[in-house]
């Protein structure tokens, strides 16, 4: 027996991006999301960039140890996109949520004023 499933083909544009946060507002989760990630992708390319300094000027430039902030930088990567999947995650889990609460709904073909009408009957 074969399955098939087709997966929707989402392109993630710019005006898809801006539509998802109007739609789901700014929020911790998001504002980590976003932040996670683009500090997980700049972190190593300035860490890369600290290290190959170090190896052209020394260990300290002005006073600053290059070589330690850039090992910080490119150390700080894994955590930083591990950070920001999760709270993609956790986005995703809301939609999931919200999405099933309303098939529920739909599928008991109860609505929110339905249930506040029938609140109110039965007093």
């Amino acid at each position: 027996m074969a399955t098939e499933s087709v997966l929707p083909n989402m392109k993630l544009t710019p005006h898809l991006v801006m539509e998802q946060i109007h739609l789901h507002g700014w929020n911790w989760k998001s504002a980590g999301a976003v932040c996670g990630l683009c500090s997980g992708i700049i972190s190593p390319l300035v860490g890369a960039v600290l290290t190959a300094m170090t190896w052209v000027t020394g260990p300290h430039w002005h006073g600053f140890s290059i070589q330690r902030y850039g090992t910080v930088l490119l150390f700080l990567t894994i955590p930083l996109l591990i950070f920001g999947a999760h709270c993609l995650d956790l986005l995703d889990q809301e939609d999931e949520r919200a999405k099933n609460r309303h098939l529920k709904d739909s599928v008991n073909g109860n609505s929110r004023n339905e249930e506040k009408h029938n609140d109110l009957e039965r007093y």
